[in-house]
């Protein structure tokens, strides 16, 4: 027999990480690319941030970010990366429609998100 199909949307992908940066860098599930990889009610969600725009995911003191963790439940990690890194990875793991709703509260903050001032 066949495993049976879920009739759930799924979580949009790109080829290109979030922040309409042409370079070609996978956003989505786990092993650089793909759907959202999901196990015995866990989903895990990857996404590519452009460096410029990671301030206003993570707010004045984290406060964005733990905004969205709190509202969501799901767990948000961003990766480190070096001080000139062009991208940040984000990791978000929960149920679906817990990191389906990070997901797209994370995606709203950089579509909205102006490039940090340089120095």
């Amino acid at each position: 027999t066949y495993p049976e199909r879920s009739n759930r949307p799924q979580i949009p992908q790109s080829s290109m990480p979030m922040g309409g940066n042409s370079s070609n860098v996978p956003m989505g599930g786990g092993g650089g690319g793909g759907a959202p990889t999901s196990g015995a009610n866990q989903t895990i969600q990857q996404i590519y941030v452009p460096g410029e725009k990671i301030g206003a995911v993570i707010g004045r003191r984290g406060e964005t970010i733990n905004e969205i963790r709190r509202t969501t439940s799901a767990h948000v990690d961003i990766q480190d990366s070096g001080p000139n890194a062009k991208q940040r990875l984000i990791v978000i793991t929960g149920g679906y429609e817990q990191v389906r709703s990070a997901y797209y509260m994370i995606k709203n903050k950089v579509d909205l998100a102006r490039p940090a001032a340089h120095p």
